[in-house]
């Protein structure tokens, strides 16, 4: 009985290699976004917290004008902050989503082949069936005819 071999089975092993690389890649992007996407978060509620601050302050007469100027110049900077972060946040997503088309891609690549292999190897298991078969066969009439010229000598 010959063993099933799968002839592509180097180009599977490397596709499944790549497959992992994309994966993680994609992960990687994945983290590095959420990341972004909680410092943006902070920027904002610190901003909100401060706004609130600046409330308070405008009931105070004293001092308050260069208190006010500071959280405005503060808020200024935030919202500067936060529109940088926005746009780093645009360009991970982007990176993010053209890493996942690459995850996606490998994935497909290898499932091809892996689909080829299940062909090829029901292919074989149907071959050696047939051997199996035929050999039973040949073996139930040796077994036949030496049945029959026993009789005939008896």
């Amino acid at each position: 009985m010959k063993r099933f071999k799968f002839t592509l089975e180097v180009v599977l092993k490397e596709r499944k290699r790549v497959e992992d690389l994309k994966l993680r890649e994609w992960t990687l992007s994945l983290q590095l976004l959420q990341k972004m996407i909680d410092e943006q978060n902070a920027l904002t509620k610190r901003l909100q917290e401060v706004v609130k601050e600046g409330d308070k302050l405008a009931g105070f007469p004293e001092n308050t004008i260069g208190a006010l100027q500071g959280v405005e110049s503060f808020l200024k900077g935030q919202r500067l902050k936060i529109d940088w972060k926005k746009r780093d946040i645009e360009r991970a997503n982007m990176l993010t989503n053209k890493k996942k088309e690459e995850y996606v891609k490998a994935r497909q690549k290898r499932e091809v082949l892996e689909k080829l292999k299940e062909k090829k190897l029901a292919q074989h298991r149907k071959i050696l069936k047939k051997k199996e078969l035929k050999e039973l066969d040949e073996i139930y009439v040796t077994a036949r005819k030496n049945d029959i010229t026993s009789e005939d000598a008896a």
